[in-house]
């Protein structure tokens, strides 16, 4: 009975998981196949009168297997079309010195709130976990008016700066760092190690996991980053690839499905090269 529960079980989570990893597995097979094929299959017109009719052809014509296989797409993304790499390069300027950024300061706040000493600290941490809380719409507003006093409301540093000092990153530090035994941090003290010291050869060593996983979520955020990117750029030569990827379908149908391959190759990566740091510095700090 027992096993038959689990066998269950199991025939529901597998079906789950498939429906779910359907639209990736769509996108990888589809961007085999040629323009002409995906013209084919997605050119389909909906209107107000013949919506369910147009909907349930265009299921229909939805093909997992290319005929013929062909890297047309790619040679097209990646050689022929240069703004692709262009745009690609955008979002790397705007994820690397974020991801960078938010590390440094995740690490020293984190730090001051663990290690020292000082009056209203916890109301002060409970002021982050307020901010870290609040959803992007409420904050995106008083950041074009604080980027338009600095004067660089149309350059990357007012997506850059807000997500450096991101409070995520302090918050998932702090509880990684509370978990440390304090005893190491006494014993380099009495050795004579300064602060520094302290968080870069006791402290750092000790959360690698915990480093990993703020990298990881922070590199993701960002590489598909679209309000801040809309709000804040208004250069088309200067967006994210996040943005060319969300009106590609109305200029080159053919080239939708490499374009998001090559666009999600990043994340991937992270995402599988680091899952065991990613799973273990989450279950660390507490986040549910």
């Amino acid at each position: 009975m027992k096993k038959s529960k689990k066998g269950k079980t199991g025939g529901a989570l597998v079906l789950m998981g498939a429906f779910v990893m359907l639209p990736l597995i769509t996108t990888i097979t589809n961007s085999y196949m040629t323009e002409r094929e995906i013209a084919l299959n997605y050119s389909a017109k909906l209107t107000y009168f013949d919506l369910d009719d147009a909907m349930n052809e265009t299921f229909r014509k939805i093909t997992f297997i290319p005929n013929p296989v062909t890297l047309s797409q790619y040679a097209a993304v990646l050689v022929y079309q240069p703004s692709f790499l262009l745009l690609l390069l955008n979002s790397l300027k705007i994820t690397a010195p974020v991801t960078a950024g938010t590390l440094i300061i995740a690490l020293l706040t984190a730090y001051g709130f663990t290690v020292s000493e000082w009056k209203h600290k916890e109301k002060a941490f409970m002021a982050y976990i307020v901010v870290m809380l609040m959803p992007l719409q409420a904050v995106i507003v008083p950041n074009y008016i604080i980027a338009e006093l600095l004067g660089i409301p149309r350059s990357y540093l007012a997506i850059i700066l807000p997500g450096v000092f991101s409070p995520f990153g302090v918050f998932l530090m702090r509880q990684n760092m509370k978990a440390l035994p304090f005893a190491y941090i006494e014993a380099a003290r009495m050795d004579g190690a300064n602060d520094i010291t302290i968080l870069i050869r006791i402290i750092m060593p000790n959360m690698k996991s915990s480093i990993a996983a703020l990298c990881m979520l922070t590199f993701i955020e960002y590489w598909n980053t679209v309000e801040q990117a809309i709000v804040f750029i208004d250069d088309y030569t200067k967006e994210p690839l996040s943005i060319y990827l969300s009106r590609i379908a109305d200029t080159a149908m053919g080239l939708i499905f490499a374009a998001s391959c090559v666009y999600m190759a990043p994340p991937l990566w992270f995402l599988f090269s680091g899952q065991e740091h990613l799973e273990k510095g989450i279950e660390l700090s507490g986040v549910k």
